[in-house]
Order: C-alpha cells, then sequence, then structure tokens
C-alpha cells in the first residue's frame, strides 16, 4: 500500500499541531504502507513508532526492533528514516559465524523509548504540540512519554485518523473491492447449503473454507452465523441446527491481515414454515435499506441516510429504534467507525466513502434479522460492493 504520510501532516497543520507520534499497527500502517511484524501480533505500543512532523521538509522517522530494521529499510525504499532499537535476539554477522570472530557487545542496549527520544529531538518537537492516540495508549506508556517530553503539549489525534480513514484513496478502493469479493464467494456458499437441518458450526465452516480458497483474504473471526434464538443475540457460532420456520442469520467479514482493511455485511433469511409476521418484517427492513442505498450520493447529509431507513421501517413497527443504521469502515481493529449513519451526522456523504449500510432488527429469545451491504459512494451515486449474495433464497 502507498503511504498516507502525507494525509496526516496536512491534517496536523489543519490543527495546529506540529507533529504526531504514531503508535497503533494499524496507523503506522497507514502512515508508512506497511505494518511492523510483532507491533501487529502483540499490539503493544513501542514496538514500532513513527513519528510524523507536520512541515513537509521534515522527513518521517521511525524505530523498530533490530531484527525488524532491514525489512523496513526494504519496504521504506529511502522514504523514511528508519532507526534500530536493541533487544534479545542477537542477529549475528557472518565473519562471527564462518570466521569466529569475536566483535565488541554494545556499551549500552538502547530501548525503543531511548530511540524515540532521539528522534522527537532530533526533529524539533520535544517542547511542540505534538499528537498522539490516547485511545490506544496504556496510562503507562502515555505517562512515559509525559516523562521523556515534560515540555510537549499533547492533544488526541484518534479521531484525526478516524476522519482521514473515512475517505478512501484508489488503491484502498481497490482494496475492498478485492476483500469484498472474497467475502461475497464466502456468503453465497453459504446460501447454497442453508437449510433446515444444517448447523450453525456448518455454515461458519463453508464460509471460513471459501473464503480462505480465494487466497485474497482471511475470515474474521468474529463472524456469526446463528439460526432461531441464537440469533436474537451476541454470540459466536454454535452447536445450533437450523429448523423450519426459523430466521437464519449472519454479521461476517473478512480481512486483509497484515494490512488491516476489513469488512461487514449481513443477511438474514427466513426458512420456509415461519409465522407471517417474520416474513413481512424481513420485507421491511430489506426494502428500507434498499432505500437507504438508492438515495446514496455525495452531497447527501448522513443523517438523512438515517431517517431513510430508520422512519420507514418505523412507519410499519412503531416500537422500532436504532442508534445507527450503519456505519463507516476501514482498517479495524473495530468494524463500526465514525461516520456512523445516524440522526446526529449532518456531515455529507463523499464520492469515496465505504460505508456498512444495515437495518437490523432483533426479538428478544425468538429470532434476529440484519440486512447489511458495503457501499462505496461513487461521483453520482453509489455502488454495492457485496452484489451477489441473495437477500432471498
Amino acid at each position: 500500500m502507498q503511504p498516507k504520510e502525507g494525509k496526516i501532516k496536512e491534517l496536523l497543520r489543519r490543527n495546529g499541531l506540529d507533529g504526531a507520534i504514531v503508535s497503533s499497527p494499524e496507523n503506522f500502517h497507514y502512515v508508512t504502507g506497511f505494518a511492523g511484524h510483532q507491533h501487529t501480533v502483540s499490539r503493544q505500543p513501542g514496538f514500532s513508532v513513527a513519528v510524523v512532523s507536520a512541515r513537509e521538509d521534515v522527513p518521517t522517522q521511525l524505530t523498530t526492533m533490530d531484527f525488524e530494521v532491514p525489512t523496513f529499510e526494504k519496504k521504506s525504499a529511502g522514504r523514511f528514516l528508519v532507526r534500530k532499537y536493541d533487544t534479545w535476539v542477537g542477529v549475528k554477522t557472518w565473519d562471527e559465524i564462518a570466521r569466529g570472530a569475536v566483535l565488541p557487545a554494545p556499551a549500552v542496549m538502547e530501548s525503543s523509548m531511548d530511540v524515540l527520544k532521539q528522534m522527537v529531538k532530533e526533529m524539533d518537537l520535544a517542547d511542540k504540540k505534538l499528537g498522539l492516540e490516547l485511545d490506544y495508549l496504556t496510562l503507562g506508556y502515555y505517562n512515559g512519554l509525559c516523562q521523556a517530553f515534560p515540555d510537549a503539549k499533547y492533544e488526541n489525534i484518534s479521531d484525526l485518523f478516524v476522519f482521514a480513514r473515512s475517505v478512501k484513496t484508489p488503491e484502498e478502493i481497490e482494496m475492498f473491492r478485492t476483500l469484498c469479493r472474497a467475502a461475497d464467494a464466502g456468503f453465497t456458499a453459504v446460501s447454497q447449503i442453508a437449510k433446515p437441518g444444517v448447523s450453525e458450526r456448518e455454515m461458519v465452516q463453508t464460509f471460513r473454507q471459501t473464503v480462505i480458497a480465494t487466497g485474497a483474504a482471511a475470515p474474521s473471526a468474529w463472524s456469526m452465523f446463528s439460526t432461531g434464538e441464537s440469533g436474537s443475540r451476541l454470540t459466536i457460532p454454535g452447536d445450533a441446527v437450523i429448523q423450519p420456520g426459523d430466521v437464519v442469520k449472519f454479521d461476517a467479514g473478512v480481512n486483509a491481515e497484515f494490512d488491516f482493511y476489513t469488512t461487514d455485511t449481513s443477511r438474514s433469511w427466513v426458512m420456509d414454515g415461519a409465522d407471517p409476521a417474520l416474513y413481512r418484517l424481513k420485507d421491511r427492513l430489506y426494502e428500507g435499506q434498499r432505500r437507504m442505498i438508492a438515495a446514496a450520493k455525495p452531497g447527501l447529509p448522513i443523517c438523512d441516510l438515517y431517517h431513510i431507513a430508520c422512519d420507514y421501517v418505523k412507519d410499519a413497527y412503531p416500537s422500532y429504534r436504532r442508534g445507527h443504521q450503519g456505519h463507516s469502515i476501514s482498517m479495524g481493529p473495530a468494524t463500526a467507525e465514525a461516520p456512523y449513519i445516524n440522526a446526529a451526522t449532518q456531515r455529507p456523504l463523499e464520492a469515496g466513502m465505504v460505508l456498512a449500510m444495515e437495518v437490523p432488527c432483533y426479538i428478544g429469545g425468538v429470532n434476529g434479522f440484519n440486512i447489511e451491504d458495503m457501499v462505496l459512494i461513487t461521483e453520482d451515486g453509489c455502488e454495492v460492493l457485496t452484489p451477489n449474495t441473495p437477500h432471498y433464497l
């Protein structure tokens, strides 16, 4: 992926910030275009760090463990200054192994925080206004930064990254197309086996195997496939078996692993023999979602989308209440992020947004519904990125 460093620099300047310490794996990737291995696996702050200046003439600096520095240098291709900190890995030279050379041990083992201090000072940011991802950092790490840079002024930039990620670049859009094709293949395979006698575990296994076979994505671990009563609550697939008259629901996605991008899609299928009230509810939810998709275009206030879906369902079901009817989606770790399709979001839709548009309804102890598609806002309307999986069997 291409770095989004320039986009972040612009937003730092717009928000009156001199620089930023980028700590989370996903936003490190957003800035640089690649991820740190151990950083991604552990999600611990400090394993890899990017320091970004708001000034265009000051290069971004990165630090990572000594064992990973060659990888970062290869991926950076000279764009970023990569600095190592010392670890227990102990990489040897060829002379040491082949010729018995004995090289002196380093006098001091420099930690990630030691190198970060050097980077921030070299970039003239130690006493400036710095952005931090306070929604990600642990209290201990934040206190360490305050001790390291007592003269800096800090501001939370977690929302700044969410805002930046809400409008996708052409490369990101192609990433979503690829992921959604893999998800669509998995969901369509499930639609072909969903019938009485099939278990939740069989459905999720079919989904996972199909997605993996595409070679384009990994199934999200949180993916939920449910039937009957289990669809009315938050749960992972269990031992339940589809019965005649059940609602079969899934809420699931795929992800790009070390590229972080993720998807979120839902379907609800009513099995033969169900109470007629369930068929009527499904039709109303589906039509509400279709109306929302049909109206989506650049310039439309997001709150209008909410009312198009919610008010339509509420006209038939006065008890219907929803906090939102969908959300933006990008790199996780959460699938749902701002802007949310709710009654308060007046931000207009923009070309390049990718939204999960959903119209759910859950009936406690009985059944659950969710109708959800990934939708790309285009220059003159929108495009459904998950079109192949049927809404009706």
